[in-house]
């Protein structure tokens, strides 16, 4: 019985450490079970997150106000394609009948613009064009045209306003004419579908004058005026 008391009572003052033990190692198991849980949620909202951050960037792609406006850059460059139909204003009636001289005609252009600023740009075209005459001959001409342009915006709405300034190869009836001078105002409407390209009409007054008598004293001065209806595309790069 001696023996047995003394294990009794370390048996007694221990046993409650070691219950406290096993609770607090439960406690700890429990802990980390919520923990884990608390990293499975952390994981679904990271989840949310990310599938939230691709819907807003597709949103924001697909958003009207991010795509809406393509604005003409500094160092942007264009090429322009257009075709057009002149109207003589000087030689009669420009419309096909008799009362005119040179009939109404036609113009291919091409042309290229490199942007110094946002709103202005410097360029060169080549072009050539035909009328027709009361006699069944063909007037031809090749104008070579540098110009300026400034080149105000409204959202996708491009308005530019030209001022070029040239020279043209002029024949008539198996005769021709070098340097011709070229002097073309020109403005336009353009809408910029995307920003790669735009389409528009241009409008502008061509003056060819044919300064005969620098030449020879007995000849005179002709001066060919033409207003031309151009439909255009613009292709920026």
């Amino acid at each position: 019985m001696k023996r047995i008391l003394p294990f009794l009572c370390m048996l007694f003052l221990f046993a409650p450490v070691v219950h406290a033990q096993e609770y607090y190692d439960d406690e700890d198991y429990y802990n980390d079970d919520d923990y884990y849980e608390e990293d499975s949620d952390d994981d679904y909202y990271d989840d949310n997150d990310d599938y939230y951050d691709e819907d807003q960037k597709e949103h924001e792609e697909n958003d009207e106000i991010s795509y809406i406006i393509n604005k003409t850059r500094a160092g942007d460059q264009c090429i322009k394609i257009s075709l057009a139909v002149d109207f003589p204003t000087n030689f009669g009636n420009p419309l096909p009948t008799k009362d005119g001289k040179l009939k109404m005609g036609g113009i291919g252009t091409l042309g290229y613009k490199y942007f110094l600023k946002d709103w202005f740009a410097v360029g060169a075209d080549v072009g050539f064009g035909f009328n027709s005459t009361i006699g069944g001959n063909t007037f031809n001409w090749i104008p070579i045209v540098v110009s300026a342009t400034v080149q105000p915006s409204v959202k996708n709405f491009e308005f530019p306003i030209s001022m070029g300034i040239g020279m043209a190869y002029e024949s008539y009836n198996s005769k021709s004419y070098w340097p011709g001078l070229v002097i073309k105002p020109e403005v336009g409407v353009h809408y910029k579908i995307n920003q790669g390209w735009s389409v528009g009409c241009d409008v502008s007054y061509t003056i060819l004058p044919q300064l005969g008598k620098t030449w020879d004293t007995g000849s005179k001065n002709i001066y060919g005026k033409f207003i031309m209806v151009a439909a255009c595309a613009r292709y920026y790069f």
